[in-house]
């Protein structure tokens, strides 16, 4: 990024072109862009369709790179992701456009913090960044209550900074430790599957989210029960989740579809596959968003349906179950009891590059 930008620059004083960077925002619009800058409109009614509706839903805040002289553009560079953004090209007043990546410049921090006030207030006057603490109270959200952590709780962090034109897009935390006389727990960010362990290899996480949507209640926990409908005591083997029609149905955890379709009174299912024996029933379902297929691979969180009153219904909830080795458990109870634990040659390739980052990074666990 560096190197690109001194070659701009260069270029910029020796033919009078004037280099900047401009915020994107909220009034700002593709159109108007095209319009202030006497870029022919066709430019946009050429674009992929995939790029046009990105175009039309650039971020506010984001920065674009603008080459110009006297005011006409000659190149600009327009972020549509985090990955990729729209170059275009003025060449001898013909417009030429195309997707490049992103370049950022990427650094890695360490830092030390004690809690004299609370994590919010101590991590963002160390580091200048919010996004900070909501990664770390993610990353122990299982382990400790964040409302009461001890003053003189020390916390230690490595975290990965990547910035574009000096302002920071993205933070990966790589290490993290907290740690006071009564508790001590580390995290590490295994690269290989992206979830943090400890250095037991023990994920800090269970298996599974608490739950696969944002509901407002649970309106049928798994037991027994007088059926709504049949007016006859059956077992409910899962629980049922009361939110509005349309509410995004997450995977509670990573795993492999392996039904999409109609089974009679669940409506519209999805049933997805997971490690250890573990198979989840989202029932009732709207409908699917595109992409999800028998057969795909789905991460944890990813939305997979959308709640519906499909099937045997009595309103729009989300009937949620869980299968082991082919008998069904309670949802409610495998949060916390399904762990997951590196072995073989994860649990090496772990152990090698904790190793190696401990060394580099002067890491001393207590």
């Amino acid at each position: 990024m560096k190197k690109f930008l001194l070659i701009i620059i260069s270029i910029a004083i020796l033919s009078a072109y004037k280099v900047e960077t401009k915020k994107w925002s909220k009034s700002d619009t593709f159109y108007g862009f095209l319009k202030k800058y006497s870029i022919p409109i066709s430019l946009y009614y050429d674009l992929p369709g995939n790029i046009k509706r990105k175009v039309k839903r650039i971020r506010i805040g984001e920065t674009i790179f603008l080459l110009t002289e006297n005011n006409r553009l000659k190149q600009a560079l327009i972020p549509l992701d985090d990955k990729n953004q729209l170059q275009i090209i003025n060449k001898n007043n013909k417009y030429l456009t195309k997707i490049v990546p992103i370049i950022y410049e990427t650094q890695k921090k360490y830092i030390e913090v004690t809690i004299n006030n609370n994590l919010n207030y101590d991590l963002y006057k160390a580091t200048n960044l919010r996004s900070l603490t909501n990664k770390i109270i993610n990353i122990f959200s299982d382990k400790l209550n964040f409302r009461y952590i001890p003053k003189n709780t020390k916390i230690k962090i490595l975290y990965e900074e990547k910035s574009r034109y000096g302002s920071v897009k993205q933070i990966k935390v790589l290490y993290a430790s907290i740690f006071n006389k009564f508790y001590q727990y580390n995290a590490f960010l295994n690269p290989y599957d992206g979830r943090y362990y400890d250095e037991r290899a023990r994920s800090l996480k269970g298996m599974f989210l608490p739950a696969p949507l944002h509901y407002k209640r649970i309106s049928s926990k798994f037991g027994m029960r007088l059926h709504p409908l049949l007016h006859k005591w059956r077992m409910h083997d899962g629980i049922d989740y009361v939110n509005r029609i349309g509410t995004p149905i997450k995977s509670v955890a990573d795993g492999k579809i392996i039904y999409k379709g109609w089974i009679r009174g669940y409506g519209r299912v999805v049933k997805i596959k997971h490690r250890d024996g573990y198979i989840t029933l989202y029932g009732h379902l709207r409908g699917w968003p595109k992409g999800i297929y028998v057969g795909k691979w789905v991460k944890q969180g990813q939305i997979i349906g959308y709640l519906g009153n499909s099937g045997l219904s009595t309103g729009p909830h989300l009937h949620f179950g869980v299968m082991r080795y082919g008998k069904w458990i309670n949802p409610l109870k495998i949060r916390k009891s399904a762990k997951i634990t590196l072995w073989g040659k994860q649990r090496k390739n772990f152990f090698a590059y904790i190793s190696t980052l401990k060394k580099d990074y002067n890491i001393a666990l207590k």
